[in-house]
């Protein structure tokens, strides 16, 4: 292939291009799971598809939109305090530590943002993302608090039925499918 025939590179999986910011296991399990692995995916070098896809023509890209990832959960759990008080320096160590799968170098970083004074109970809200693929919706994200107004500490399945207003998660299993149903 010609250097002059390329121009954005992107992949696809059945028909469906796969979004490069979101992770590869999720991409997986919401379109493939019950395919073998290896995985067999589609590469293209041209035809990028405009309406699909966000374009990502280089790395500073991916650690932009990493970084802004994580300032979307620390302004959810401290109001953007330990961001925002972190420097430069320490923002490159948490990129470079995740990128070249460092774990001391990116915990070293990362650390402080799992933590909560202890007088606080928790985080102000839990950051999270439930992925879907059936509706016009790509992922259900609300404000959820970790601990209840009677200060019993919420759970997953707590966080689930709340924000799922009894609709069916479909869950795959290995032997078959069965559903979920949180009412």
């Amino acid at each position: 292939m010609r250097q002059e025939d390329i121009s954005e590179i992107w992949f696809e999986y059945e028909g469906t291009p796969l979004k490069w910011h979101y992770p590869i296991g999720l991409l997986f399990d919401l379109l493939a799971s019950s395919s073998a692995l290896p995985w067999n995916i589609t590469v293209h070098f041209k035809s990028f598809p405009e309406k699909d896809l966000l374009h990502c023509p280089s790395k500073d890209v991916i650690e932009a939109h990493f970084m802004s990832c994580v300032k979307e959960a620390d302004a959810l759990k401290h109001k953007s305090q330990v961001i925002n008080e972190m420097q430069k320096k320490d923002h490159k160590q948490l990129w470079m530590g995740l990128q070249n799968d460092r774990f001391d170098q990116f915990w070293a970083i990362n650390r402080k943002l799992m933590e909560y004074p202890a007088e606080e109970n928790g985080f102000r809200y839990i950051p999270f993302r439930i992925y879907q693929t059936t509706t016009e919706r790509p992922f259900i994200r609300q404000l959820f608090r970790p601990v209840a107004t009677d200060d019993q500490l919420h759970t997953l399945g707590d966080l689930l039925k709340e924000v799922s207003n009894g609709t069916v998660f479909p869950c795959r299993v290995p032997d078959g499918q069965w559903n979920l149903n949180l009412v």
